[in-house]
């Protein structure tokens, strides 16, 4: 019922033109823009700084990282790939052994 007012429409489309223009604006400022880059950039730093004091305090702590863990099912499913191996070779070498007697 509202979005049919003429009146609110214009008010919408008002609206969003001003905010386009100040969006605008604020993306061409160079001064805002440099210190939201600088912002982020002392975020994500701050972020690298905080992961690398996590993984070495757990590592003081002798607890496994995440990525130590996805390591470790890395090896666990190569070994199970060997095992499976094996296992075949020794089935096939009891059949041999169960034809040969």
């Amino acid at each position: 019922m509202l979005r049919d007012n003429t009146v609110f429409r214009k008010m919408i489309a008002t609206g969003e033109e001003r905010m386009s223009k100040l969006a605008s604006q604020l993306l061409s400022n160079e001064t805002l823009m440099g210190a939201l880059q600088k912002t982020m950039s002392a975020a994500l730093e701050a972020k690298a700084t905080a992961e690398r004091a996590a993984h070495s305090a757990l590592g003081a702590m002798n607890i496994p990282t995440s990525g130590d863990v996805r390591k470790l099912e890395g090896k666990i499913d190569e070994l199970e790939k060997v095992f499976e191996g094996l296992s075949a070779k020794i089935a096939e070498l009891q059949k041999k052994d169960v034809a040969a007697h």
